[in-house]
């Protein structure tokens, strides 16, 4: 499924990309040529923007946004933090959606772009590679930190159990944003959650924080246990 909406993807971007050349032509190889060189240039500046848009959203949605791996053909990935504990759904939501709003906004004004002569066409250099992106990103598939956008929105929809450990996590995470020392809350919170693989990130954050809770209350044993537990799965998985 991935790669044929990888596939699916990238013929769209490539027709979109072969009309921008036909039309900005106007019999002049030298336009196509310029076209095609401004289509290649702004991939990875399209990349850059789907990341911006999940940060730019994340000030609204009340979600600190640090920026991940650079990736130029398959979805990117990019950490949160919330501010607080209060609307992490909401506030996750409207993050995930911020690349999909600015790639698929640079999409349509390119398309619009192509009807409007010649000059306005040569304009359109933006849509490809936009396109391309809002298309892997749009599909709900892959998982662990393959995730794509909307494969994390779905989850929430459907409140799966990986969101449901995500939405722990980011909460006790929101809880300290809040200046409540770690130690101080229920250690029931860093637990009763569903079992889910120990490849998702989310799993991965938990065991993170319940180092942190243990080595902040001095219980030394549990604290190296779990210190263990997350250094052997960030090897591994991330």
């Amino acid at each position: 499924m991935k790669y044929f909406i990888t596939a699916a993807a990238a013929a769209a971007a490539l027709a979109v990309m072969g009309v921008g050349i036909w039309l900005s032509m106007g019999g002049l190889w030298w336009r196509a040529v310029v076209y095609a060189a401004l289509c290649i240039i702004f991939f990875p500046l399209a990349s850059i923007l789907h990341e911006l848009g999940h940060k730019f959203f994340g000030l609204f949605g009340g979600m600190k946004v640090k920026l991940g791996k650079f990736a130029l053909f398959t979805p990117s990935s990019c950490a949160i933090a919330p501010k607080s504990a209060k609307n992490i759904k909401c506030g996750f939501v409207l993050t995930a959606c911020g690349g999909l709003v600015v790639n698929l906004l640079f999409a349509a004004a390119g398309i619009v772009c192509l009807f409007f002569g010649k000059d306005a066409a040569l304009a359109s250099f933006i849509a490809p590679s936009s396109l391309y992106l809002l298309m892997i990103n749009a599909a709900p598939t892959g998982l662990g930190s393959d995730a794509t956008d909307m494969q994390m929105i779905a989850s929430v929809v459907k409140n799966t159990a990986e969101w449901q450990v995500l939405e722990r996590a980011l909460t006790i995470q929101g809880m300290i944003a809040c200046g409540i020392p770690i130690e101080e809350i229920d250690e029931k919170t860093f637990f009763s959650v569903p079992q889910i693989p120990e490849y998702e990130p989310a799993f991965i954050m938990l065991v993170s924080l319940r180092a942190d809770y243990y080595a902040a209350k001095g219980e030394e044993e549990n604290a190296k246990k779990w210190s263990e537990r997350f250094a052997g799965l960030k090897n591994e998985y991330l």
